[in-house]
């Protein structure tokens, strides 16, 4: 089958952690016999490389380059709100993205496209199918149906894609219920994404990151990575830790990432008198995100609704941190529930309740074997039924059944 991915984020340079599990699905298609090109926005950070098997078509659309703010995760301010320059950028986005899509398709042959993010690619799949008299699917994340749902002109947007979409898949029953209300099409599927266990495995801690982070190897590491934006949930987990670090002097917290919220998050640990506790190493490659599970011995996802009503779909770190073998405490939002069996795999907690995360972290600071019970639940439940080949073949599943 000759598949083109339409998407508006993929890696831009190796160990990019931007939407890498866009490049994991096109890639588990390739294993499984299969033809993928993938037309994407250009950005400024692009670094060119040479892959033999998935052909990258990145597509400009604004003069000068520094303007590629499309895609990326930049067009929304700390994932709250559309930045005031992407309304004058959308029709120069999309028209772009119309020929770039249209070309590739004709030189690919393609026989269905299948779109990420309803919006803002939803429209230049649905124009381009019609044009190629193919179909098409789209596959929902979360930041495209919380857009989707912010004014009139985007709602009937969405439900113009929905009414033309051969099938539309979603990795939480939030996101299939917001595309619902949307008149989503009767052939609407939920399932979660997922690993690469030849990426993600349990590996040793290594002293050296440790002190490189200015810690001691033999400290308890509570970890968290993401971006640092509100519906992360970042702040609760410092509210939390605060209440314990004190009485567990040898315990540390370290939040990997970058984002709008770093000074906010260093300003609050400071406040809650636990900054020598608490760490922000910063951006981490995704080419290292394995290193740095590894140096965990707690990992938290603290995921919440923000008060715009953003939230993640289902965030592709838990499913990795699962597949290394972490025992997890992770808020019961989106689609983490069709990762985590409570107390069997993980922890689940309320989203936003920094007293029942509180309560979970000392009883997994107090039971290292319940850590590592959970811990080996963990990876192998993913072992099991979350690796990228099985995600990929119920998605070419769906696409037999949207071109007979």
């Amino acid at each position: 089958m000759k598949i083109t991915i339409l998407t508006s984020s993929y890696p831009r340079f190796p160990g990019d952690g931007t939407a890498p599990f866009i490049q994991s699905i096109a890639q588990s298609f390739i294993n499984l016999g299969h033809e993928v090109e993938v037309a994407v926005p250009y950005d400024p950070q692009v670094v060119e490389t040479v892959s033999s098997r998935i052909k990258i078509h990145r597509y400009r659309y604004i003069w000068p380059k520094r303007l590629h703010i499309m895609g990326h995760a930049k067009a929304l301010e700390a994932d709250v709100r559309l930045r005031s320059l992407a309304f004058i950028l959308l029709p120069f986005f999309l028209i772009a993205a119309f020929f770039k899509l249209l070309r590739v398709t004709r030189e690919q042959k393609s026989q269905i496209i299948h779109a990420h993010w309803v919006l803002p690619n939803g429209p230049v799949a649905v124009l381009v199918a019609w044009v190629r008299k193919i179909p098409f699917v789209v596959s929902l994340h979360g930041s495209d149906m919380y857009i989707a749902q912010k004014n009139p002109l985007f709602k009937a947007v969405t439900r113009w894609v929905f009414s033309h979409a051969a099938a539309v898949t979603s990795c939480s029953k939030q996101l299939l219920k917001a595309a619902q209300s949307l008149d989503a099409p009767s052939a609407s599927y939920i399932f979660p994404w997922g690993v690469d266990s030849e990426k993600f495995y349990p590996k040793p801690k290594n002293p050296e990151l440790a002190l490189s982070w200015g810690l001691h190897p033999d400290d308890i590491h509570i970890i968290a990575l993401g971006r640092l934006v509100h519906k992360k949930g970042f702040e609760v987990l410092l509210r939390a830790f605060a209440k314990l670090a004190h009485q567990h002097s040898q315990v540390k917290l370290v939040i990997g990432g970058e984002g709008s919220l770093r000074s906010t998050l260093a300003a609050a640990a400071q406040k809650y008198g636990i900054q020598d506790q608490v760490v922000f190493p910063g951006r981490i490659s995704w080419d290292q995100v394995v290193d740095f599970f590894a140096q965990g011995d707690i990992f938290v996802l603290p995921s919440i609704q923000d008060i715009h009503g953003n939230v993640d779909g289902l965030p592709t770190v838990l499913v990795e941190a699962l597949a290394c073998g972490l025992p997890v405490i992770a808020s019961d939002i989106g689609g983490v529930q069709m990762l985590i069996e409570d107390g069997e795999n993980g922890l689940l907690i309320h989203p936003g309740d920094s007293q029942a995360l509180g309560k979970a972290l000392k009883r997994l600071l107090s039971n290292e074997e319940e850590r590592y019970r959970l811990g080996q639940n963990a990876h192998q439940s993913v072992i099991n039924d979350h690796l990228w080949d099985s995600v990929a073949g119920k998605l070419i599943e769906i696409f037999h059944a949207a071109i007979q």
